[in-house]
């Protein structure tokens, strides 16, 4: 950050601060989520942006320090206000000795995420920060008995979600869960949607890390950590699967693209490096989460060999392995120049620049 408090760049090959917008109707269980990603052993130095305090129950065993509106935690997170200046709170956590690794933000139960999502996409913060979902609070049992303007809004506010989280699903009988799940695909057909109960995400489905591998010392904490959250997922009804695919060849950016578009809504994170034949002597980094993704340009393969390696979670019922590799080796670059104007366009301009 500069000394007039814009947003500085933190340089080409440092990865930009993912950032997961949680909203959800009044009730629908916001609160409880985020004092499950405060109070978590994730591992994760995240930064948590709420309304109110006071409506965050949080342990008077995890506070460490208390600094005007910002609540520091034992495990790294830290906890502060918005205070109507999205921007400005932001921008306070960048000042902070050390740099939130993820960034929750929360959204208040009447509002519509896209003016929020705007904020990050259109103002300076864009130069530091980058959405990688807005995550959508469901209570199951609430949501169809809305009416008039209440159901017009939580209609406008599932419309932007990537991922729903449909809260309490053990308030209601296995009839009513298949309703609300119709209107759900009804207004958002493309969302990813997660049944919990009492906010218990598995908190490995939204949360993106740095572009490179932790260090050596974070690694066996975060396989534990993982053990863990497998544990929560089955004590939660809820079975979740890994697939791993990789490739020593290059893959087509227009066909990676297209494949990333058609994964099944059971899908719930893509993350890996990926070699692009487009431009092959860049690392690029893959995040998807719900229905959004990115690449990231994170430098040169350098002496490395080169490596596409990827990794999906989602539900175990809905990732056939055979069907997902064959899509992604279909994604593997031939050379074709008509399927990919800029391979085509980098061929040309490579011709153009004098010898090394």
């Amino acid at each position: 950050m500069n000394q007039q408090g814009t947003v500085a760049a933190d340089g080409p090959h440092r990865s930009k601060i993912p950032v997961t917008l949680i909203g959800g109707f009044l009730g629908a269980g916001k609160t409880t989520l985020l004092n499950h990603i405060l109070s978590g052993e994730h591992g994760i130095r995240a930064a948590v942006l709420v309304n109110d305090f006071g409506a965050i129950n949080i342990d008077a065993k995890l506070i460490v320090g208390v600094e005007g509106d910002t609540v520091n935690l034992a495990n790294g997170c830290v906890c502060c206000t918005i205070r109507d200046d999205l921007i400005g709170a932001c921008l306070g956590l960048l000042q902070r000795p050390e740099r939130p690794e993820h960034l929750f933000v929360e959204m208040s139960g009447v509002s519509d995420p896209v003016p929020v999502l705007n904020t990050f996409l259109e103002t300076q913060l864009a130069l530091v920060f980058a959405v990688n979902s807005i995550l959508l609070v469901v209570d199951a049992e609430q949501l169809p008995r809305l009416k008039g303007d209440m159901a017009h809004l939580a209609r406008s506010q599932l419309g932007a979600a990537d991922i729903v989280v449909l809260n309490k699903v053990d308030l209601v009988s296995p009839d009513e869960l298949n309703h609300v799940k119709n209107l759900v695909q009804m207004v958002t057909p493309g969302s990813r949607i997660i049944e919990v109960v009492q906010g218990q995400l598995p908190l490995e489905l939204v949360f993106v890390g740095g572009s490179d591998a932790p260090p050596p010392e974070r690694r066996e904490d975060a396989r534990k950590r993982e053990a863990t959250a497998h544990d929560e997922a089955h004590s939660h009804d809820h079975v979740f699967g890994t697939w791993n695919w990789t490739s020593d060849r290059a893959l087509s950016l227009p066909k990676l693209r297209s494949t990333l578009e058609q994964l099944p809504e059971t899908v719930y994170r893509c993350k890996g490096v990926v070699q692009i034949e487009e431009l092959p002597r860049y690392r690029y980094v893959l995040q998807m989460v719900g229905r959004r993704y990115h690449l990231e340009e994170s430098g040169f393969w350098g002496t490395a060999m080169p490596r596409s390696e990827i990794v999906l979670i989602g539900g175990r019922a809905g990732i056939d392995p055979d069907k997902l590799h064959s899509a992604f080796d279909a994604c593997i670059g031939i050379g074709d120049e008509s399927q990919s104007p800029v391979l085509r366009l980098t061929r040309l301009l490579a011709a153009d620049m004098p010898g090394d």
